[in-house]
C-alpha cells in the first residue's frame, strides 16, 4: 500500500456517509422529538481535537436555527470548570461529539457534568458505546475509519449536526433540499481534489497555510488547519476572517497560502481582506457559492453551485483541508495514514 492510500480512500467514502444519514432520517427525528420535548436554557457542544471544531460549527448551526443560546468548547474546560457552565438551576443540554467513546477527556467531562442537576446529554457520535454514558445518542452511520486521520467521521457529523439543527429549529424543508447531497458532494470532492493537486504542484514553495472563515465556517477552518498539520506536518493556522488583520497578517509573504471559506453573508469584507493579503504577496484561494464572481482577485477559486446556504455547504467546504493535507504529505514523502505521535483516540492512563 502506498503512502496515504487508506486516508485517500476514506476521503472518497464521504458521499456514502452522507447518503447513509439521509437513509436514517426518521430514526434521527424520533430521538430529537424525545430530546426536545423538554426546553433548555442553553446547549453546550463539546469535543476534543477535530471534535472540538465540530462542536464549534454545530453550536453556530443550532444557535442560528433554534435561537437557543449555544456554545462549543473543549472537554477539558468543561471538566475542570463545570460550575462556570452548568448548575445554578439552569437546564442545559450537553452534546458530546466523538468518533470514539473512550477518549479520556470526553468521558471525564460527561461523567462530571451529569452530576449536576438540570443537565441532560445527547451524544453525536460514530461509536454506539456512547449510549452507555449519555441520556440520548444519535449515531452517524457508515463512518468506520481505519486511518488515524478523521475525514468522513468529521464531515458526516457536520452534516448530521446541520440536519439536527434544521429539524430542531423547524426548518425541515432545508433537509429536504439536501436529498441529492451524496452525488453533489462526490462531484465537489473531485473538483476539490483536482484544485488542491494543481495548487500544490504549482506552488511547492509554500510553507505557511492559513484558513479563514466566519460563522459555521470558523469551526471548519480550524479543521482544515488541523488536517494540514496532522497529515503533512505543515505550519497551518485558522482564524475568523476579519480577525486575521489583528496581528497574524504580519507573517504573510510570498510563501503563504490564504484559503478563504466564503460565507454568503460576509462577501464584501472577505473580498477586501483577500485582496489585501494578495498585495502582501500571498497566494490566495477562495471557495464559495459564487467565489469566481465574488473574489475576482483570488489566484484560485472554486464555486459551490448547488444553491445551498452556509449551514448546508459546511460538510463539503472543508474537503479542501483534507485534500491539501494529502497533497502536501505527498510532496514531503509523508504517510498521512500514520501521522506522527497520533492515534485514533487519546487515552490517558
Amino acid at each position: 500500500m502506498k503512502n496515504s492510500e487508506l486516508t485517500y480512500k476514506e476521503i472518497y467514502g464521504q458521499p456514502a456517509s452522507f447518503q447513509a444519514i439521509n437513509d436514517t432520517l426518521e430514526d434521527i427525528y424520533k430521538v430529537l422529538d424525545e430530546v426536545f420535548a423538554e426546553e433548555y436554557d442553553e446547549l453546550i457542544f463539546t469535543g476534543c481535537g477535530t471534535s472540538l471544531y465540530l462542536a464549534q460549527a454545530a453550536a453556530h448551526a443550532f444557535g442560528t436555527c433554534t435561537k437557543i443560546p449555544a456554545k462549543g468548547m473543549c472537554c477539558s474546560e468543561l471538566y475542570y470548570f463545570p460550575e462556570t457552565y452548568v448548575g445554578n438551576g439552569k437546564k442545559v443540554l450537553v452534546l458530546p461529539i466523538t468518533r470514539k467513546s473512550y477518549t479520556t477527556e470526553v468521558r471525564m467531562a460527561i461523567d462530571k457534568v451529569r452530576t449536576f442537576e438540570g443537565v441532560k446529554t445527547l451524544a453525536i457520535t460514530c461509536d454506539p458505546d456512547s449510549a452507555k454514558y449519555n441520556d440520548y445518542m444519535i449515531l452517524s452511520p457508515e463512518t468506520a475509519e481505519d486511518s488515524v486521520i478523521m475525514t468522513r467521521s468529521f464531515t458526516s457529523m457536520i452534516y448530521l449536526s446541520a440536519i439536527l439543527a434544521f429539524y430542531a429549529g423547524g426548518k425541515k424543508e432545508k433537509i429536504e433540499e439536501m436529498k441529492n447531497y451524496a452525488s453533489q458532494s462526490e462531484e465537489f470532492l473531485k473538483a476539490t481534489d483536482e484544485l488542491a493537486k494543481k495548487l500544490v504542484a504549482e506552488h511547492p514553495e509554500l510553507n505557511l497555510f492559513i484558513t479563514l472563515g466566519q460563522g459555521i465556517y470558523y469551526g471548519i477552518a480550524n479543521e482544515c488547519m488541523n488536517k494540514m498539520k496532522e497529515m503533512s506536518l505543515s505550519n497551518s493556522e485558522a482564524y475568523y476572517t476579519l480577525e486575521y488583520r489583528h496581528g497574524p497578517m504580519s507573517l504573510v509573504d510570498d510563501k503563504t497560502l490564504i484559503i478563504l471559506l466564503g460565507h454568503e453573508d460576509t462577501v464584501d469584507g472577505d473580498a477586501k481582506l483577500l485582496t489585501q493579503m494578495k498585495e502582501y504577496g500571498a497566494v490566495t484561494l477562495a471557495i464559495g457559492n459564487t467565489a469566481s464572481k465574488d473574489f475576482k482577485d483570488a489566484d484560485y477559486t472554486l464555486d459551490m453551485g448547488y444553491g445551498y446556504d452556509s449551514l448546508q455547504n459546511a460538510a463539503m467546504i472543508g474537503f479542501i483541508g483534507q485534500m491539501m493535507g494529502y497533497y502536501l504529505a505527498e510532496l514531503k514523502g509523508l504517510n498521512a495514514d500514520t501521522p506522527r505521535h497520533l492515534s485514533q483516540a487519546i487515552v490517558i492512563k
